[in-house]
């Protein structure tokens, strides 16, 4: 489907559809009586929803419970199962070994015995599975207990090379990182792995609200110019991403962010995307909270407006739209239903990307069918569409919008210099904090003090405030992708009556797990003046630094200050 001419994977053995999800979760529910009966359900309802392909963890320590003593009876079932099913599985080869107390495969015995677990695996379901994953998330503790993308690495090998020998024609994936880790990524090449897997997957999970503030397009066109840095071109597989509904206010959102999830990978060329995940854990990562049928979440619903539309299509280019609308046009496959003629319409998917409506200008007629993520039909004027938050899909005649289609109209890639941040304004106010901010930082610290919307911004528009802090206050934007040891500029404005202690804006370097510090600089502090003054501070983003955390800082301050018009810009 999309293409990558001369990467491996370009005469694929396996389905080509992109849609995946973490859905069957099999070796988790190895010890439930129900399990098959409940199995059989749940992959009834992958199928209702287009879903061809599941994530599939087979762990070494329950395929080999003694050294040198595997056990298949569970993994043979698994892999019936999934023929029965008809329902393709991506398979990680995961996780320590039973005898190794939790600690991962750092020494050349232990990974030996690792490269046997992979080649006894891959040898006997050669026909039943084609591509394989080399550990999951190594790059932060949970999963590998002292992160080491070295010692990865040299299992990486060792796994490729037995993998190949079982299937020469399989497919195995490296990286798996938590977050888009380009450090530990670019790490597999420094320590010779490059050649010793077919492609990168990566989860890119957002702490922000959807891919739009999170900037995932962005974030997947730096992932592919640093993969194409390295090395040899390597296709990007997401294998994890989602959005829970911890609150029931959250189920429409999360049917929204899956669906701009998918378009935007697709349009960046991604193989597949595995959404995380099918049913409810205790999280409620799921798009259904149970697998009885009637309980479906909106997410389901637009799971299958994806498939039922553009599964086997092709990404055409963008629709250029006034500022915040963002418009991606696919070619459908010729024998999609619907009653699509490939060679003669296309299928345009807008949305607004700053939380407003816009009215824009479509050649659409009374003939055209409009309609959102959920099937519904949406109302339009001759020629004018409103688009709002959630996307819409158009059905348009080739030769109406053909002049107005391109891959270079991408709307997330600016003139040099412009602004990074989302809803730098601070005017779009979501309850108690502007949209894309939050009060304090991601971690839950620096709320020491009074943070509140004001109206005495510089237009007389939004701000925010900070007052009485006692320790650290912080508001802070989503996080922004960075490219490392590139140099950013931050400016903001500041009013500091009254303010005593540090009040400035700073910028916090992130690595790719988003979790790990790597320093931070702040602007020269502003106390006691009456006037908005602009305040700036520019830096380097440190070795293999890929976020950025934009913060507006109070420290130890008795009196009030405000911000307002914040700019961050790669210089």
């Amino acid at each position: 489907m999309f293409m990558i001419s001369g990467h491996p994977l370009a005469n694929r053995v396996y389905d080509e559809s992109p849609f995946g999800i973490n859905g069957l979760k099999l070796m988790h529910a190895r010890h439930d009586p129900n399990i098959w009966e409940n199995a059989s359900k749940t992959a009834q309802l992958m199928r209702d929803a287009g879903i061809r392909w599941d994530r599939l963890e087979l762990w070494w320590s329950t395929i080999e419970p003694q050294k040198g003593r595997f056990d298949w009876t569970f993994a043979d079932k698994v892999a019936e199962f999934y023929k029965q099913q008809k329902i393709n599985a991506m398979v990680i080869l995961c996780y320590c070994s039973a005898w190794s107390n939790g600690k991962p495969p750092t020494d050349a015995e232990e990974r030996s015995r690792y490269a046997n677990y992979v080649y006894q695996v891959v040898s006997r379901y050669r026909d039943t599975y084609k591509v394989w994953e080399i550990w999951n998330e190594p790059n932060i503790p949970t999963f590998w207990n002292e992160p080491n993308v070295g010692h990865y690495t040299l299992l990486l090998k060792e796994a490729y090379k037995a993998a190949k020998r079982a299937d020469p024609k399989c497919v195995v994936l490296a990286g798996c990182t938590s977050g888009t880790d380009l450090g530990f990524i670019k790490g597999i090449s420094e320590h010779g792995g490059w050649e010793y897997c077919d492609g990168i997957s990566i989860h890119p999970y957002s702490m922000s609200g959807g891919p739009v503030p999170q900037q995932l397009d962005r974030i997947l066109r730096i992932t592919r110019e640093s993969i194409s840095r390295i090395g040899k071109p390597k296709p990007i597989w997401i294998t994890e991403i989602g959005w829970t509904t911890h609150t029931p206010a959250m189920d429409h959102p999360q049917a929204v962010y899956l669906f701009q999830s998918y378009v935007i990978a697709l349009a960046n060329g991604v193989e597949k995307l595995f959404w995380f995940d099918l049913v409810d854990w205790a999280e409620k990562w799921g798009i259904v909270r149970n697998i009885d049928p009637r309980d479906l979440k909106p997410a389901y619903r637009a799971y299958q407006t994806l498939t039922r539309n553009i599964d086997g299509a092709t990404f055409d280019g963008y629709m250029k739209m006034p500022s915040g609308v963002s418009c991606y046009v696919f070619k459908p496959k010729q024998e999609l239903q619907g009653g699509y003629r490939a060679s003669e319409e296309r299928l345009a998917i807008l949305w607004a990307n700053d939380d407003r409506e816009h009215e824009v200008e479509l050649p659409v007629d009374a003939s055209s069918k409009v309609w959102d993520i959920m099937g519904n039909r949406v109302a339009f004027e001759a020629r004018r569409v409103r688009v709002g938050i959630t996307p819409i899909l158009v059905r348009l005649p080739k030769t109406r919008i053909a002049s107005l289609v391109s891959k270079n109209y991408n709307p997330w890639i600016g003139q040099e210099g412009r602004n990074l941040l989302t809803n730098d304004a601070l005017d779009d106010v979501h309850g108690s904090h502007p949209w894309c901010w939050i009060l304090g930082r991601f971690d839950g610290s620096a709320k020491n003090g009074k943070l509140a919307i004001s109206s005495e911004g510089r237009s007389g528009s939004a701000c925010v405030s900070i007052s009485d802090s006692k320790g650290l206050a912080v508001w802070e934007a989503c996080m922004v992708p960075i490219i490392s040891g590139k140099r950013y500029q931050l400016s903001a404005w500041v009013r500091a009556q009254n303010a005593t202690g540090r009040n400035c804006v700073a910028m916090l370097w992130y690595s790719g797990n988003m979790w790990t510090y790597q320093g931070e600089i702040r602007s020269e502090s502003i106390t006691g003046t009456r006037n908005w003054t602009k305040v700036t501070v520019s830096g380097v983003a440190p070795k293999d630094s890929t976020f950025v955390r934009v913060n507006l800082m109070s420290e130890d301050n008795s009196g009030a200050v405000w911000f307002d018009d914040i700019t961050l810009t790669e210089q």
